[in-house]
């Protein structure tokens, strides 16, 4: 008992160093803003002692905090802020802030010239990394432990353990959510036809998740691929963040960079491969060739079919009159003699 004792104290210290959970422990602290909407500031201190910035202290974020009572709260905390932590090879101060100016170059990031509403669509770093599909995928099915027994010759576990994790996960894959999850997550925004059309997004825009989900590589995630290309794969590099506007020269998918882009999966690439529609669309206007041949393989296929239907009736109107009978007994069988007389 003394020991579990102990150990919720020494937990209760790492998460809160500045004493914060002193109002904050509460759980229906919070208040109604403008609009009516509810905002909890309660902080649980069992969940956040469980997250990756359990070392954080609070003030690290919430740097413009400096008394207690604070006065209310205006600004964001900032994900570039840079923290106590060193990371273990530099041994400098750890910080987000090459990502995020990544980030801010990207097209989902907040721009001059948006609109008010295309801003506050933007998805944020905490509209990915807080998402349920981000944070609940276990590191466990990372197959790291044959390796990492040769590092624990000579190093502890403790610590160690995760970074090695860390590292060989970003050597092999560029995110650890599945596909189906990339695709979900992305689709969250850029399904919403009706949000799209409100953001002025081109027509090609609007339909890119239904027209993913034709092409062979959504067809393939669809069906459980881990392989298959997703949103991710096709639309940004190793950095995850530097999503572009399709025209925009430095976007994996610009013309120049398509080979480049295809190459990672495809190991056969020239001009001509790389031309193959990723986004299939049967409109008559933007793709006549594709329309015209899935007409022509509908007509082929439904007309198979019909025939063959068409088939099946004749011949049975044909033995009804001559009086052979379909009985479904012991099975599908004709009974009965023909009353047409054969011909001499």
């Amino acid at each position: 008992m003394v020991s579990i004792v102990l150990s919720v104290g020494i937990n209760a210290d790492a998460a809160d160093k500045d004493n914060c959970l002193m109002c904050h422990k509460y759980r229906f602290l919070g208040r109604i803003d403008e609009n009516g909407k509810r905002i909890n500031y309660n902080v649980s201190e069992n969940l956040y002692d469980h997250t990756v910035h359990r070392n954080v202290s609070c003030r690290e974020c919430h740097t413009y905090i400096n008394k207690i009572p604070h006065d209310p709260v205006k600004e964001q905390a900032n994900c570039a802020n840079v923290c106590h932590l060193k990371t273990p090879f530099s041994q400098e101060r750890f910080s987000h802030e090459r990502i995020i100016e990544v980030y801010k170059k990207s097209a989902h990031a907040p721009q001059p010239g948006d609109s008010a509403q295309l801003k506050e669509a933007k998805p944020n770093c905490k509209f990915c990394h807080l998402n349920p599909m981000y944070t609940r995928v276990s590191e466990e099915r990372i197959d790291y432990h044959e390796s990492l027994n040769r590092c624990l010759n000579c190093h502890q576990e403790k610590g160690v353990t995760q970074a090695y994790k860390h590292m060989t996960h970003r050597l092999r894959k560029k995110t650890s959510r599945s596909p189906q999850e990339i695709v979900e997550l992305c689709a969250k925004c850029h399904q919403d036809v009706e949000l799209m059309k409100e953001l002025n997004v081109s027509k090609r825009g609007i339909t890119a998740v239904a027209t993913y989900k034709q092409s062979i590589h959504g067809k393939s995630v669809t069906l459980g691929s881990e392989v298959a290309a997703d949103c991710i794969s096709c639309h940004a590099s190793n950095k995850l963040h530097d999503i572009y506007k399709k025209d925009d020269r430095r976007a994996t998918v610009e013309k120049k960079n398509l080979r480049k882009t295809c190459s990672q999966c495809h190991a056969r690439t020239n001009s001509w491969f790389v031309q193959v529609a990723v986004h299939p669309s049967t409109e008559r206007e933007e793709n006549p060739i594709i329309y015209f041949a899935n007409l022509s393989l509908r007509f082929a296929l439904y007309g198979t079919v019909f025939s063959l239907v068409g088939l099946m009736l004749l011949e049975t109107f044909g033995r009804r009159k001559d009086g052979i009978k379909y009985l479904l007994r012991r099975g599908t069988s004709w009974r009965g003699k023909s009353k047409r007389k054969p011909k001499k």
